[in-house]
């Protein structure tokens, strides 16, 4: 045990986190400004009148504009000290509390990056690469380290390579390998791009992105601790993930993933960069940036296992624990998680799936009246059709539905939904059981029984349009 202490323990050149810091809180702070500046707070806040929450997290209410620009300004304003170094452990701390609870007031805009950012972020409330090349070290010389230890390190290597490990691992089912689905629906209307656009229309290009995307999220990770393919295998991930940039709008996820892979690099890699450039700086600028040199030594740790420490090890393996079963739990409900969507969330199920359809209710009041609800008397078009496949939200609506009717003195009332959903291109079929009433259905983690089974059968293969002129 006490080796393994030691290799955990093992001092490693702080530089490669340092700017990890560095470019992590800067990309957060230019992303909030982005958001608030693209009116996305109106547009995804301000404007609908009912938001869905995440399980067990209805408490999590979403404040008046004011506070909203609030609590994004905060985002930015921690984000901004994350990145300089200032006053780091409450900058740290204060922008996980404050971007989780933005992600958690509502789960109609769940994104495996958003997910990822508060993941990271958390990760980064325990680790120290703000005792160098920052504010605080500035400020406070004895803060100031050259190394630190090496689990700092490798629990950042654990989160990101898990993220692709489960990403390539849903990737081999039939929909992506065998039908180039949902790619086949996705990549024909962006047929119109310069250069590239003409090929994006051509089935045999939908498979090849397909199975490049599965052996990429495979294996990238090996190629990147592997020293003499980790430059070649950054290569790779600047191509991928410019090519998802250009096709999908995915928000900074390619510049979190291509930020997030330098953690793979060795540890003095900034050192050895700004060596490279130092040629061309001003002897100034290469004392200020350079920081104490790592031929110092200080930072390592000595000694044995302690309370604390074991304590602290065993948590932080608990959070790995959780992290690496939480996205198996799909296997504990029977059918396709695409399909019911149990276990969807958090599981890193990256772009696999393209639903399609429609939804009405059904309201049956007290006194056996039937009326029909349409989705948007109470949500804005965008909530629509991101809620429109996922059952758990269509179940929300109902109970919403079921209580302003009942406040009204209609009740108690029955809701049915009437729901006609396409997986990644199959035809239309009802995803929610017409008959269950979801007036009485109670939201859990048990298998959810008034969701139908999923659609038989392979999805359709969109081949390239030809259109000939009349003669």
């Amino acid at each position: 045990m006490n080796a393994l202490y030691h290799r955990l323990n093992q001092p490693l050149d702080i530089a490669a986190l340092a700017v990890f810091r560095m470019l992590f809180g800067a990309l957060m702070f230019a992303g909030t400004l982005r958001f608030m500046a693209c009116g996305w707070i109106e547009q995804l806040y301000v404007a609908p009148d009912f938001h869905f929450k995440y399980w067990g997290f209805a408490w999590v209410q979403v404040p008046g504009e004011a506070g909203l620009y609030l609590l994004y300004s905060g985002i930015a304003a921690t984000a901004a000290m994350v990145a300089l170094g200032a006053f780091y452990r409450v900058a740290i701390i204060g922008f996980w509390c404050l971007f989780t609870y933005a992600e958690l007031m509502d789960v109609t805009y769940y994104l495996n990056h958003y997910y990822f950012v508060s993941l990271l972020a958390l990760i980064l409330c325990f680790l120290s690469p703000h005792r160098a090349w920052s504010v605080d070290a500035w400020r406070r010389p004895g803060l100031a380290r050259d190394t630190l230890p090496a689990w700092q390190t490798w629990w950042l290597r654990f989160q990101v390579g898990l993220l692709y490990f489960y990403a390539g691992l849903a990737k081999a089912e039939p929909d992506w390998l065998l039908h180039a689905q949902p790619l086949n629906i996705w990549l024909p209307p962006l047929s119109g791009m310069p250069l590239l656009g003409p090929l994006l229309a051509e089935p045999w290009v939908h498979y090849a992105f397909s199975w490049f995307a599965f052996a990429f999220d495979t294996t990238i990770i090996a190629f990147l601790l592997w020293r003499v393919t980790r430059p070649y295998a950054f290569a790779v991930v600047l191509v991928f993930h410019l090519f998802t940039h250009l096709f999908f709008q995915i928000g900074l996820f390619p510049f979190i993933m291509v930020f997030a892979v330098l953690v793979f690099f060795e540890p003095d890699w900034p050192r050895r960069w700004m060596a490279f450039f130092r040629r061309l700086l001003p002897a100034s600028i290469t004392r200020l940036v350079s920081g104490p040199s790592p031929a110092s030594g200080r930072g390592g740790q000595r000694g044995g296992w302690r309370p604390a420490s074991a304590a602290f090890a065993l948590a932080v393996a608990g959070f790995c624990l959780v992290q690496f079963l939480l996205p198996l739990r799909h296997w504990a409900y029977p059918g396709t998680v695409l399909w019911h969507e149990q276990g969807m969330r958090f599981s890193w199920r990256v772009m696999l799936r393209e639903k399609s359809g429609s939804l009405n209710y059904r309201v049956v009041t007290d006194a056996g009246r039937t009326v029909l609800v349409p989705p948007h008397e109470y949500l804005t078009e965008l909530q629509y059709r991101e809620m429109a496949g996922q059952p758990d939200l269509v179940l929300q609506l109902a109970h919403h539905i079921r209580n302003d009717f009942n406040r009204r003195g209609h009740g108690p009332v029955e809701v049915y939904a009437d729901s006609l959903v396409s997986l990644n291109g199959r035809p239309l079929k009802p995803m929610i059981d017409p008959q269950a009433n979801l007036a009485a259905v109670e939201p859990g983690l048990a298998d959810a029984g008034w969701i139908t089974d999923a659609p038989s059968g392979p999805p359709t293969l969109h081949r390239r349009l030809q259109l000939t002129a009349a003669r």
